[in-house]
């Protein structure tokens, strides 16, 4: 069947009538913003690529115009300079960013394509934006208060499915963002007409949206187009806008292969292009820009160059409350030997209770169902509008959620099974883990996601996988693991009070029916640990009365429950005395005790119940290795390497046992 395209490149149009001053002079500005970027490129004086929107400026300079930076958010691509000229951003801050200065938005750290200023955020990921935007216009609209989100999109993000979750979830939730689309005709260097099929209105419409099709040739009357259309979404209303322009410059810098005639053409077609051109008074206003711009360069250029000392700032050290392993041990508070998911349910609850900005989402999580392990029943019940049962989208239930948290709100977002965040890595990864340090340490970013993760439940290869090795190793983001042996209310508390890291927590599910375990393991007691500022402590026991361990024993979630079965048979049988160490924090990686703990005992068995290889054993033996500064002999337990069977008995054959812990420990205690 042949494909359908209703938008087709622009074609020369006449200026229609004349342009309102400041339209004209902030569509100047951004041109001769641009050209001054393209000049110091090529003159070896920034760093990274530029993409410039040379053809598009009428676009920017219209609907930004409409823009309260006091109230409203507004989020940009890769190619949003025109955007934050527009929006009223300082010219010296953005050269400075640019050029690696001090005084630079971002502290030299975004570059071209990541910026923030106030409320306005740009991001090189195409269509991720479109779900943080809708997530910034529902916190607006949950604190009730005015202001827009406005998420610029370009034709190539027609192609990701990431937009598509973002307008469903505009849709359903009915929130005050509005999506502009600037149409060009292609997508970095292809013909979109190659790659985007059917009609694109039409398409849209199919969410509920309304849209609409603008040109940018009369740009008076696109200005007055958007006021009303901006006032249309300050309504509650959600709204597409698509507006006709072209691009005359390469994708980014001059890897440009598109036919010299239809740049021409567009060229002919751009209104800025022929004001310039053929209007004295435009070119007056543009020569203005062009000396602003060259003069700003200049000073700019004189700065001094950013901060280097990168590696002094950890990303994901927000948490300042200093905190031992005592503090994360259940107490007299917790219920004796409750079941873990009634007390992650509680914990739920209080956290709802003790701050209204705390919002839950995530599939099927409203009553009377109450989430697929129940952890979320009774919350939709007791906070009406604050807990959202989601459409089947994770990457739009973590980007509402990192959109969520931009508007000032402590979002929980459940992922069903931990296998369908490979989902929602793209939010987590490229944008709630950069927020931070990309924009300069300004932006926080408190998500809590919660991952129902592993096997023995027979739900076979995509229900039963342990995925927080996908986040462990990325900086910005912090893993932390539940277990018997933590109180789940205070674990909870911390996550939702103190922390603003991005935070990805990992539930095993067979916890969720096993109690709290507030006695010590057989012939072990408390052991104190490192109190820290920045991150989670483990929880720490060693021998009854001190006496000397024989080996260090270190895991986490299920799997403590694992090696405790397996140490007592070792105390028994063998007469081995351990040092164990249950992890809360698995990344950044939190060595200092078992470090301590390897120095005592020369022996390391580290047990988890994914692929060990790459894994968080292996980076604690890596950690010990260069930092122990003795010999010592280790061993990493982990499930086989392979997908994970859902009959029973093969299940239990690849991942691992008891019996493979006390083979670990007696192979290096022989």
């Amino acid at each position: 069947m042949e494909r359908v395209q209703t938008l087709a490149p622009p074609v020369p149009h006449p200026i229609r009538g004349r342009v309102e001053r400041s339209l004209l002079e902030t569509a100047c500005r951004i041109r001769a913003l641009e050209f001054k970027l393209l000049a110091l490129f090529r003159e070896g004086r920034l760093s990274g690529t530029v993409h410039t929107s040379v053809g598009q400026e009428f676009c920017a300079a219209a609907f930004a115009h409409c823009w309260d930076p006091d109230r409203d958010a507004l989020f940009a691509t890769h190619r949003g300079h025109g955007w934050y000229v527009a929006a009223g951003g300082p010219v010296d801050a953005f050269f400075a960013e640019l050029m690696g200065k001090q005084g630079g938005l971002c502290r030299g750290r975004g570059g071209s394509q990541h910026l923030h200023w106030r409320n306005f955020f740009s991001s090189g990921i195409q269509g991720g934006t479109a779900a943080i935007a809708t997530g910034w216009a529902w916190a607006k609209k949950l604190k009730g208060e005015q202001g827009i989100a406005i998420a610029q999109i370009g034709d190539g993000t027609l192609g990701e499915g990431a937009l598509y979750e973002a307008l469903t979830f505009a849709s359903v939730l009915r929130v005050p963002v509005l999506f502009v689309l600037e149409w060009n005709g292609y997508a970095q260097s292809t013909d979109v007409r190659a790659t985007t099929p059917g009609d694109i209105l039409e398409r849209i419409r199919g969410f509920g949206l309304p849209c609409d099709r603008h040109s940018d040739d009369d740009p008076d009357a696109l200005r007055r187009h958007a006021e009303r259309i901006v006032e249309i979404v300050r309504g509650g209303q959600p709204f597409f806008q698509i507006i006709e322009t072209r691009r005359l410059m390469a994708h980014s810098k001059g890897d440009d292969n598109r036919p010299a005639a239809a740049i021409e053409s567009m060229r002919r077609a751009d209104p800025l292009s022929n004001l310039i051109e053929y209007d004295d008074d435009a070119a007056r206003i543009h020569e203005r820009a062009q000396a602003e711009m060259n003069a700003v360069a200049d000073t700019v250029a004189q700065w001094p160059a950013a901060s280097v000392s990168m590696r002094e700032e950890s990303a994901w050290s927000h948490h300042e409350r200093p905190l031992s392993g005592d503090d994360l041990r259940p107490d007299e508070s917790d219920e004796a030997d409750g079941r873990i998911i009634d007390e992650l349910n509680r914990a739920l609850h209080a956290a709802m209770a003790r701050d209204p900005n705390v919002v839950v989402i995530g599939e099927d999580i409203a009553d009377p169902y109450g989430g697929a392990f129940k952890a979320s029943r009774g919350l939709s019940t007791c906070f009406p509008g604050r807990v959202f049962s989601t459409p089947i989208a994770e990457a739009a239930i973590a980007g509402v959620a990192n959109g969520l948290a931009l508007g000032g709100m402590r979002p929980i977002a459940e992922i069903m099974f931990a296998d369908f965040a490979t989902l929602a890595v793209d939010q987590i990864v490229n944008h709630a883990a950069k927020f931070h340090h990309m924009y300069g340490g300004t932006v926080d970013c408190p998500i809590l996601v919660r991952l129902p993760s592993g096997g023995r439940r027979g739900y076979g290869p995509t229900h039963s996988q342990s995925t927080e090795q996908l986040f462990c190793g990325v900086p910005g983001v912090r893993v932390v693991a539940c277990s018997q042996r933590h109180s789940t209310r205070r674990l909870i508390e911390e996550l939702t009070t103190v922390e603003r890291s991005p935070t990805v927590l990992v539930e095993q599910k067979v916890l969720y029916a096993l109690p709290t375990q507030r006695r010590p393991p057989l012939d072990l007691e408390p052991r104190p640990s490192t109190r820290s500022n920045g991150d989670y402590p483990p929880l720490c026991y060693g021998p009854r009365g001190g006496h000397a361990a024989d080996l260090t024993l270190v895991t986490y979630g299920a799997m403590a429950g694992i090696c405790e079965e397996a140490l007592e048979r070792l105390v028994m049988e063998d007469e081995l005395r351990f040092e164990l160490i249950v992890l809360t924090q698995l990344w950044p990686v939190t060595d200092a005790e078992v470090i301590e703990s390897v120095r005592r005992t020369g022996r390391l068995v580290v047990a988890e119940e994914g692929v060990s290889a790459f894994g968080v054993g292996a980076s604690l033996i890596a950690a010990v290795a260069q930092k122990a500064g003795r010999p010592f002999q280790a061993r990493a337990v982990g499930m086989a390497p392979v997908p994970i069977p859902c009959a029973r008995h093969l299940e239990d054959s690849v991942l691992p046992s008891v019996d493979d812990v006390i083979a670990a420990v007696r192979h290096i205690s022989n």
